[in-house]
């Protein structure tokens, strides 16, 4: 006496209207367990103003680094140009003085910090 499962559904025809509301309330318990899933989260108010400030710093901190960092190639050429013209009115003995005077740096930096 093997009984299958389309006998017992064809015998029965309201367990198809019982299966169809099992399926859309599955459904729909899914679908609120999803939603509850991605809802906002309630945040303090004071620790949401913070962070937007911190944010927006950071933001700020961020693009005046860029800013610095496309100006660099322009203040480096324009130092080179600045060496270059003053390099260039000097003569032997002015060329000869700068040197010196930045070995004299040199070796009392080196004597003060012991050699290091």
């Amino acid at each position: 006496m093997s009984v299958s499962l389309r006998e017992i559904f064809n015998e029965h025809k309201w367990l198809w209207f019982l299966a169809g509301v099992s399926i859309f309330v599955a459904g729909c318990l899914t679908a609120v367990w999803l939603n509850q899933r991605s809802a906002a989260v309630d945040v303090p108010v004071m620790e949401a103003m913070k962070t937007e400030e911190a944010s927006t710093k950071i933001n700020e901190t961020i693009t005046e680094a860029q800013k610095r960092k496309d100006r660099l190639p322009e203040v480096i050429r324009d130092a080179k140009e600045k060496v270059l013209q003053s390099v260039g009115a000097d003569g032997d003995a002015d060329i000869a003085r700068r040197w010196n005077s930045l070995l004299g740096r040199y070796r009392e930096h080196k004597s003060a910090a012991g050699g290091i």
